[in-house]
């Protein structure tokens, strides 16, 4: 890792200038939406700024040509642009999501958050990985194909939640027995900060939807929240023996996938012995019987790192999607890439649409629908999962319009 975070120099007025601009257009481009600078999808105005450094910095050094370096802002900024486009049209509803979240926490529904957010804190600890291996191998088995979609709509609900009980005076108990089971979790499995980001892009999704109206929190429990997750953090690192200069290696290296391929003097190579099928979307050509889909050494960050160590280590860098987008759409085949980042984009917009009359739904879907566009850009995998989850909301919300239908019929 030392030596991709080498490759990172910045020695000329052209890589600080390119540095500067990337930064204005990340800040600029949420405004153009109607949305604040700093919002709830900072992480991906986060990634997205230190993976352009590592483009910044091959062209700098010659590292990356310039044809690769418009392929990589062409399609990161596009992408970033429409993700912002669809951000900004949900908030102009704010005030429908404000009134079905209000409803949601003020019910006995909140019980159930606190329920499942128990339960998937538990699983995640029992299947949390040995010291020394990967993380996320137990996430490749083909049985958490079924459990990862609660974690993926209930996690960010229950972030949220936090907050919303806070601003609840009769709940605040629940809402520290909400943050308690986060830190709990994040502590058990070795989780670095995940908690913490987590309550950090809650704060702003909430103060997104609440406009210029002021949110309310007590001070006493701002302080507590913030004692609290400073000093879980600081024990966690201290656990895991990770410095500050560790974690500010790790946010470099959000752009490892793209040191691996833009670098790469054939930037093709990991990628070549798998269909379109599977590049466009691995889990239905894994259902499909493909066999690349279901070779697990073809999977991008483990075939990266074939290429670059020799062996599947099974640990490698997320498909950013620009890297992703290199290695696996050359040329004309970009086309494909556009088809399915299209039908992602028209999903998360069509089901935000058909669940807003429904106020517990969309309690639970927004959060997600936030935290997947936040994410998207990060891992093109993501985006392929959450076609696949979008697809049965799609379904949901048509079954339930019709059922509406016929009532009012």
């Amino acid at each position: 890792m030392k030596d991709l975070l080498a490759l990172l120099v910045f020695d000329s007025v052209f890589s600080w200038l390119a540095i500067v601009a990337t930064l204005i257009a990340i800040i600029l481009i949420p405004k153009i939406f109607g949305v604040s600078w700093i919002n709830g999808l900072l992480f991906a105005q986060a990634t997205l700024f230190f993976t352009s450094l590592t483009t910044i910095a091959g062209l700098s050094t010659g590292g990356i040509s310039e044809r690769h370096g418009i392929h990589f802002f062409c399609i990161e900024f596009v992408f970033y642009i429409a993700m912002y486009a669809i951000y900004g049209s949900m908030l102009k509803k704010s005030a429908n999501i404000l009134r079905a979240l209000s409803q949601f926490y003020d019910g006995n529904t909140a019980y159930f958050l606190i329920f499942l957010s128990i339960v998937l804190a538990v699983f995640n600890y029992v299947n949390h990985a040995d010291e020394g291996t990967s993380r996320i191998a137990y996430m490749a088995s083909s049985w958490f194909s079924f459990v990862k979609p609660f974690i993926q709509v209930f996690a960010p609900a229950s972030s949220l939640g936090v907050l919303i009980l806070f601003l609840r005076p009769k709940r605040r108990i629940l809402a520290y027995i909400l943050l308690s089971i986060s830190i709990l979790a994040n502590v058990l499995t070795g989780s670095k900060a995940s908690f913490a980001t987590s309550l950090l892009t809650s704060f702003l999704v909430l103060r997104d939807l609440a406009g210029n109206n002021k949110l309310g929190f007590r001070q006493t429990d701002i302080k507590l929240v913030i004692c609290l997750t400073l000093v879980s953090v600081f024990f966690v690192l201290a656990r895991l023996d990770v410095t500050l200069s560790d974690l500010l290696d790790r946010f470099l290296l959000s752009g490892e996938a793209n040191l691996l391929t833009y670098f790469s003097d054939d930037p093709t190579a990991a990628c070549e012995n798998v269909t379109m099928f599977a590049k466009m979307h691995r889990g239905w050509a894994r259902l499909a019987g493909d066999p690349t889909a279901n070779d697990i050494d073809t999977l991008f960050g483990y075939a990266l790192m074939i290429k670059a160590v020799g062996i599947n280590a099974f640990t490698g860098p997320n498909a950013r999607l620009s890297a992703y987008a290199l290695c696996n759409f050359p040329g004309t085949n970009l086309l494909f890439l556009s088809i399915v980042v299209s039908a992602y984009f028209f999903l998360v917009a069509s089901v935000f649409r058909k669940f807003l009359a429904y106020p517990i739904i969309i309690s639970l879907v927004y959060p997600y629908l936030v935290s997947s566009l936040s994410s998207s850009a990060q891992d093109f995998n993501l985006i392929m999962q959450d076609i696949s989850y979008l697809f049965v909301f799609q379904f949901i919300g048509l079954f339930l319009l019709t059922r509406k239908a016929q009532f009012h019929g």
